[in-house]
């Protein structure tokens, strides 16, 4: 979810770019919170997850629960925390700069920019994620105000998980939506 949580950051300084003329809005530095929502025809995968999670735990012997726990991701997974910097926010003023960025944090996504707005950047491309989703990807990311941005991507393909009550052939609907809002200018300690 990091690399989510950056690629909607990033977006917002390519406002700067393609809007000189209009209001300036720019993420502020600091700490971020994200909620995000994952659809796989239809179904939440996040909490789909989550269940499963808590299916396995149940399963396992109480003796051998803590352990079994213990190599569980241990955070809910529909939320992220960020600590944006200066320096991140200084190296994504260009779209060249945002797009050598968004290859990095999705390194099996070829993306491209199809438009912008005073506040909306909007996004294509496609994944190739053999162990994960391959195929189309659209969307938009708006920068509501300096401390709140909104993501929406969707797009149709295929999606090598196994998820509870899902077939596992075929193409699927899949839908990203994610929320974020500036926090505090000051990272709790550890936090990236």
């Amino acid at each position: 979810m990091r690399r989510f949580t950056l690629f909607i950051l990033s977006c917002s300084t390519l406002f700067n770019t393609f809007h000189s003329h209009a209001t300036q809005l720019q993420p502020q530095t600091g700490h971020w919170r994200s909620q995000h929502q994952v659809l796989v025809n239809g179904e939440d995968i996040l909490k789909q997850m989550q269940a499963l999670q808590s299916q396995v735990l149940a399963a396992v012997p109480e003796e051998q629960r803590a352990l079994v726990a213990g190599m569980m991701p241990k955070k809910d997974l529909s939320t992220a925390q960020e600590c944006l910097t200066a320096a991140e926010v200084a190296l994504l003023k260009t779209p060249e700069q945002w797009l050598s960025r968004a290859k990095k944090d999705l390194p099996r996504c070829q993306l491209q920019l199809t438009g912008s707005t005073a506040n909306t950047v909007s996004v294509k491309g496609q994944c190739q994620d053999q162990g994960g989703y391959t195929g189309s990807l659209q969307g938009t990311v708006t920068l509501k105000t300096s401390q709140w941005m909104q993501m929406n991507m969707q797009g149709t393909g295929r999606y090598k998980m196994p998820l509870p009550g899902q077939a596992q052939n075929g193409d699927v609907q899949f839908k990203l939506s994610s929320e974020s809002r500036w926090q505090s200018a000051h990272c709790p300690a550890g936090m990236r």
